[in-house]
């Protein structure tokens, strides 16, 4: 009976056990299993996410731009991105005129138009702007002011050494019909100038060298005459008022370190009203006229060099500039005379133009 017992006993235990042994080894078989399974599935997503990840990226971040507000142009609508910046210009420049006469010395047999003999006078100009990154918009205002006067006087030992002076705008009738003064003495003559010169534009950094704008601007001219003579008081005036289209482009150049060159110009075409006034003193002569429809030209340019501070935030320039103002008119004495008779051929005084020559010095702050 014991040794049955005992047979039967280790009987079991090794059933028990095979058992025990099978179903661990199945437990091990299948967890082995799900591991490749596992491996082959994470193969594939890595295999997937790899192939579809710069997509992805690139779609997550052009739709976190276009959520912000960011164009493709690098950064071009980021305010951080671009430069506020203030800067001033003291401008010192000659005028010239196409009608430069302030009196007519009539010294036999040579007629000579004696002129305004004009000094190189300072005047100011500020700007305010923004200048966007490359392939964004910016913005900037522009003003300039001149306001100067040239005075001369002649006598028998200055100019009119020989015989009496003229000023003259129109004479026909052989002399019969003058505006202006003949038979004059002694003269001290003036010529006042205000020019007003306001621009607004959209700027572009085309490249980095390269920048254009174009906008709008107004311009105002007031030009005035007065003769004090031994024969009365001769007085005029020309007044422009225009605005209009006017574009400009700028091109700088590094040359050494921080120091550069550059060049820029613009045009404008004004649309206005122009006016005349001609009075003298002791007579009722006068003169006016008016052209509500009046068109006149400008065209500027500058080159020079300017120097940056390291950090950017500072500049300084100086250059030459030139300006010319088509059909601006004056206010001088527009009768020429081509003989010692008191006949005189007439200038149209609306068709006048002015010019100016000079350079400029000045710099400013940007961030």
């Amino acid at each position: 009976m014991k040794h049955a017992f005992f047979v039967g006993l280790t009987l079991a235990l090794v059933v028990s056990m095979a058992v025990a042994a099978s179903a661990e080894e199945d437990v091990k078989l299948m967890s082995y299993d799900d591991l490749l399974v596992r491996m082959e599935n994470l193969e594939r997503q890595v295999q997937s996410q790899s192939q579809s990840q710069p997509v992805s990226l690139y779609s997550e971040q052009t739709s976190d731009f276009a959520a912000q507000g960011y164009s493709p142009c690098a950064c071009a609508q980021q305010p951080k991105c671009g430069k506020w910046y203030v800067g001033y210009e003291s401008v010192f420049v000659t005028p010239f005129q196409s009608n430069n006469t302030g009196i007519i010395a009539q010294n036999d047999p040579v007629i000579e138009h004696i002129g305004f003999d004009w000094d190189m006078e300072q005047s100011n100009r500020i700007e305010l702007g923004y200048l966007a990154p490359t392939c964004g918009m910016g913005w900037r205002a522009r003003y300039w002011q001149f306001s100067h006067s040239s005075t001369f006087d002649v006598d028998s030992n200055n100019g009119l050494t020989q015989d009496e002076g003229a000023i003259i705008w129109a004479s026909t009738d052989d002399g019969g019909t003058v505006l202006g003064l003949v038979d004059v003495d002694t003269a001290v003559i003036t010529q006042s100038m205000d020019v007003y010169v306001l621009d607004l534009e959209l700027q572009k950094q085309a490249t980095k060298s390269f920048l254009v704008s174009g906008g709008f601007r107004y311009a105002e001219l007031d030009q005035r005459y007065r003769a004090v003579t031994d024969e009365g008081i001769a007085a005029s005036e020309m007044q422009f008022q225009g605005y209009g289209p006017t574009i400009a482009v700028e091109y700088q150049k590094p040359v050494y370190g921080r120091l550069g060159w550059y060049g820029n110009g613009r045009t404008s075409l004004l649309f206005g009203k122009q006016s005349f006034a001609l009075a003298t003193d002791g007579s009722d002569k006068q003169l006016l006229i008016d052209n509500s429809a009046a068109l006149a030209g400008a065209v500027e340019m500058q080159l020079g060099l300017k120097w940056t501070s390291r950090n950017g935030h500072f500049f300084l320039k100086s250059g030459l500039e030139t300006q010319y103002w088509a059909n601006v008119g004056s206010p001088n004495p527009s009768a020429i005379y081509t003989d010692d008779s008191d006949e005189a051929n007439v200038d149209d005084v609306m068709n006048e133009s002015l010019g100016f020559v000079g350079f400029t010095f000045g710099g400013g702050f940007q961030y």
